[in-house]
């Protein structure tokens, strides 16, 4: 549990590059349109993030709640997963950017995995994906639409405007996981991020 809570708030420190896509992602050359938080806006930020104890939900199998797949190159894996397992099966990253024990690796596959390492243990802190080619457990995928989301999730724990006019929908889970979708004025999923620690 306090290892979470450290996740939580180095998660917060670290502002766009750990907390929420980034709205202009030099890599993906393109605005992508999502993102929950500015850098100079964090005290709104964690605000919204805040989820009230009741509202929180249980999976029914946490492992597979937070589990990504991409088909096409044979992956899949939870976020609960060992690190380094994951790590192995995302191969060789396009690029790598550290802050102390945290690092973010960026896949030519646009998927995103943000991590810590203390001595021998990597954690997941969090996986963002910018396109089709991965998929939740339940099927959701950029293109996804709002009705898809909650017919796969049930009705949102928390849907919201972010500051920046961007509509959120995201579920927070007991054991201290979140899933965000990130949506286009077409209500069309344009990114999506399963975060530890923000329970």
């Amino acid at each position: 549990m306090k290892k979470k809570l450290v996740v939580f708030i180095m998660t917060i420190a670290m502002g766009v590059s750990i907390i929420a896509c980034g709205k202009n992602d030099d890599f993906y050359n393109e605005d992508n349109g999502c993102g929950v938080c500015l850098e100079d806006g964090e005290a709104e930020c964690e605000a919204e993030c805040e989820t009230a104890d009741d509202s929180l939900i249980t999976a029914d199998d946490e492992v597979l709640e937070v589990t990504v797949e991409n088909e096409n190159e044979g992956i899949s894996f939870s976020i609960l997963d060992d690190g380094k397992t994951v790590l192995e099966k995302l191969g060789e990253p396009a690029s790598t950017t550290d802050d102390g024990d945290y690092h973010t690796s960026k896949y030519y596959n646009a998927g995103e995995l943000t991590y810590s390492t203390e001595g021998d243990t990597t954690e997941i802190v969090e996986f963002k994906s910018f396109s089709d080619a991965w998929k939740t457990s339940k099927g959701i995928t950029i293109g996804s639409t709002v009705d898809e989301i909650l017919s796969a999730y049930g009705e949102s724990a928390d849907e919201y405007d972010s500051e920046d006019g961007e509509h959120m929908i995201s579920y927070t889970y007991t054991n201290g996981y979140s899933i965000y979708f990130t949506l286009n004025d077409n209500n069309e999923v344009v990114c999506f991020q399963m975060c530890l620690g923000r329970g």
